[in-house]
């Protein structure tokens, strides 16, 4: 590609997106200069989500407003879009190329070449194997993200992301220890074990996550490892008590839940019931002390009724969950719930997604107000912010100065308008 000097960035989505675009830049680091002023950049590369409608819409607003403020920035637009739909990017003005997911980490080679394609699609079923990769340096983060697995093969009913990402593949364990331990060389003290479908994690290679995660424990110096998300169907009592005696594992879990009811979780698809959830629940909260759990869930699903959603309701708020990352159902292209003709209104869809975000915050706040003036392990973020072993952010008070990525302790003060405020000791 003529002309290109400096790369920008526009990151959408997961933490296997952040990811993989350190993954993308390391790649272009030693051809191109990569910056973080997309008004000045050559070319931006935005990696994109599609889990929802208002995602997507989200991504082309912003694809439009950056071509508007940098009419000579070249677009190439990579990721769960791109790989989805690169249709509905065909039509865009603004995009100038698209590279979808199982090209991505290409792009240094296509944009290298004299004369680039407009559009480089493939079919991500044909990958097999997960790509690894080489770590060339510390990104400026308080912890660093580690992609251990990539797609997965389940179906549930309201999700893309198989057609988006392929089925389930997985980094080797001797890969997993040495960027472990790289990342440690380079300042680290906690990485954030991540995947699309984590606790699929080894099943292609001949392990599992567990085995994976005793590895880590045995023969790694990383002083936390944090797990973004695992699935309550593969949860077991195993997993949780390997949890309780680790020394590494922070004691915070995301565990999907989607809908806490037994009807709705059929309809899609999912491999657990509520019953199954409530046990591990129990279990974590029963064996591993501080623990915070939080959870997806999807409001409005399709025949989502005012029964079934109360149903939700009820078990949340009843609950040993500590905090909620709710969605309202978004219709994707392609999964069998689309198909359904007993959709939820939008305006139902908004106000069961309202209600259930005043519970989550109800949640957090009861979960957070535990530790006031308890001492509390933390590693210090940006903006002067701290996040506890037990996934709480704490706004550090103006006399707190520390190290994005240092290790210290914190007293939490108070928490007020859900927020919690405190300083390190």
């Amino acid at each position: 590609m003529k002309s290109v000097e400096k790369i920008s960035f526009l990151t959408y989505g997961c933490k296997v997106n952040q990811f993989d675009t350190d993954r993308i830049a390391s790649t272009l680091s030693g051809k191109f200069k990569i910056i973080d002023d997309n008004k000045s950049s050559d070319l931006c590369i935005v990696n994109t989500c599609t889990v929802t409608n208002n995602s997507d819409k989200q991504i082309i607003s912003d694809i439009r407003k950056l071509k508007k403020n940098n009419p000579n920035c070249k677009i190439l637009v990579t990721g769960c879009l791109a790989q989805t739909n690169p249709e509905s990017l065909e039509g865009i003005k603004e995009v100038d190329y698209i590279v979808d997911n199982a090209n991505k980490y290409l792009i240094s080679k296509v944009i290298s070449q004299p004369n680039i394609k407009r559009k480089v699609i493939s079919n991500i079923f044909d990958i097999d194997k997960f790509s690894d990769f080489k770590i060339s340096q510390k990104e400026r983060r308080s912890r660093a993200f580690l992609s251990v697995q990539d797609g997965c093969s389940y179906r549930c009913s309201f999700c893309i992301i198989p057609f988006a990402r392929g089925k389930s593949r997985s980094m080797s364990v001797e890969s997993v220890i040495e960027k472990i331990d790289e990342f440690s060389l380079l300042g680290y003290n906690e990485v954030v074990i991540s995947g699309i479908h984590l606790s699929s994690y080894g099943r292609d290679i001949g392990t599992s996550l567990i085995e994976l995660l005793k590895e880590i424990e045995n023969r790694t110096n990383i002083s936390n490892i944090r797990l973004s998300s695992i699935d309550p169907a593969d949860t077991n009592e195993e997993l949780i008590y390997f949890f309780s005696n680790s020394k590494k594992i922070c004691p915070s879990f995301h565990i999907s839940l989607q809908s806490g009811s037994e009807a709705i979780l059929k309809l899609m698809k999912r491999r657990y019931k509520i019953e199954r959830f409530s046990s591990i629940v129990k279990l974590i909260k029963e064996n591993i002390q501080l623990s915070c759990i939080g959870t997806d869930v999807i409001a409005g699903f399709p025949g989502e009724t005012e029964d079934f959603f109360n149903e939700t309701y009820d078990y949340i708020k009843t609950s040993q969950l500590d905090y909620l990352h709710v969605f309202p159902y978004s219709d994707r292209r392609g999964t069998r719930a689309s198909a359904r003709d007993d959709k939820v209104s939008p305006e139902l869809k908004k106000e069961r997604s309202k209600v259930l975000r005043e519970l989550g915050e109800i949640k957090k706040l009861n979960f957070y107000s535990k530790f006031i003036g308890k001492k509390l392990p933390a590693i210090v973020e940006k903006n002067n912010h701290a996040r506890t072993r037990n996934y709480i952010d704490v706004n550090l008070d103006g006399k707190s100065f520390a190290k994005p990525g240092q290790l210290l302790d914190l007293i939490i003060d108070k928490v007020e308008n859900g927020k919690a405020y405190g300083h390190y000791v």
